[in-house]
C-alpha cells in the first residue's frame, strides 16, 4: 500500500500548480485541512464555512458498521486566526445507540509562512465527552502543528499532534495518551479539480491510507469524497461525501 501511495504522489506531480481558494474544505473537528490531512492553511479573515458530509465506516472486529454525518463550522476570526468545530450525529438503527458523537471544537494560528509555498500552522482542539462510552473516544486535548511546502506543482503536507486522553476506545480498554500524525499531497489537476492522497495513523496503532478528490464547483463552494483504506486498527474501510459552503462578512 506505501508503494501505491508514492505512486500515486508521483503522479499527481504531473497536475496543475497548487491555487488559493476563498474557502476549501475542513478536516477533521474542524479545522481548514482534508478529512484524513489537516492543512498549513487558515481560512480568511471575515469568512464564515459550513461543511457537512456523509461517512459510512466499516469495522474489522465485527460485522458492525457505523453511518455517520458530521457538521462543522470554521471561522477565520481575525488574520491568520480561526476556530471551528464539528459536532457528529451517528445514523442507527437500533434504539438504544446515542445518536450524537463526541462534539470537537479548536484553534489553529498561521505562525509562519514563506517563499514557494511553505507554512507552519500550530492547532489546539478539545474533545468533549458527549458520545457513546465504547464507540466514542471520550475527551481529549490534543496540541498539534501542521506544515506544507511546495515541490514543482505538488503540495507536501504533514501534520503531527499529542493527544492528552480521558476517555477509551472500543478495541481497548483504555486509551492512554498518543502521537497522532499524517502525511500526504494535493494537486490540481484543471483549474477546479483537485487531487488529495494521505496517509494517517498514531501511535495507538491505527493506520489508513486515503484518496479523495476535491471539486470547487461554484463560488465558494466545495464538493468532495473520500475514500480510505485501514492498513491496521479498527476500521476496515470508510467512504465519505460531502460538500463546504464558505461565506464572507462575518
Amino acid at each position: 500500500m506505501i508503494k501505491v501511495f508514492i505512486t500515486v504522489a508521483v503522479i499527481l506531480v504531473t497536475g496543475v500548480s497548487d491555487g488559493d481558494t476563498a474557502g476549501g474544505t475542513s478536516a477533521q473537528g474542524g479545522l481548514s485541512g482534508f478529512i484524513f490531512l489537516p492543512e498549513s492553511q487558515v481560512l480568511q479573515e471575515g469568512y464564515l464555512r459550513v461543511q457537512s458530509r456523509l461517512n459510512y465506516i466499516n469495522l474489522k472486529s465485527s460485522s458492525e458498521s457505523y453511518l455517520v454525518l458530521p457538521l462543522n463550522v470554521t471561522w477565520g476570526w481575525m488574520d491568520g486566526f480561526e476556530i471551528g468545530g464539528e459536532i457528529p450525529f451517528y445514523i442507527h438503527s437500533g434504539e438504544e445507540e446515542r445518536l450524537l458523537g463526541d462534539i470537537t471544537a479548536g484553534c489553529a494560528w498561521l505562525y509562519e509562512t514563506a517563499r514557494g509555498g511553505s507554512a507552519i500552522v500550530l492547532r489546539g482542539q478539545i474533545r468533549l465527552p458527549t458520545g457513546l462510552p465504547g464507540r466514542d473516544r471520550g475527551s481529549e486535548f490534543v496540541l498539534g502543528v501542521a506544515t506544507s511546502t511546495t515541490f514543482r506543482l505538488f503540495r507536501l503536507q504533514a501534520s503531527a499532534a499529542y493527544v492528552i486522553n480521558g476517555g477509551s476506545d472500543p478495541f481497548k480498554d483504555h486509551i492512554s495518551d498518543y502521537m497522532d500524525f499524517s502525511i500526504g499531497g494535493a494537486s490540481y489537476v484543471t483549474e477546479d479539480i483537485q487531487i488529495v492522497c494521505a496517509l494517517d495513523g498514531n501511535t495507538l496503532g491505527d493506520f489508513g491510507l486515503s484518496g479523495s478528490g476535491v471539486l470547487y464547483f461554484f463560488d465558494r463552494i466545495s464538493l468532495f469524497g473520500v475514500l480510505r483504506a485501514g492498513l491496521s486498527g479498527g476500521e476496515t474501510y470508510s467512504i465519505s461525501a460531502g460538500a463546504a459552503w464558505a461565506v464572507p462578512g462575518f
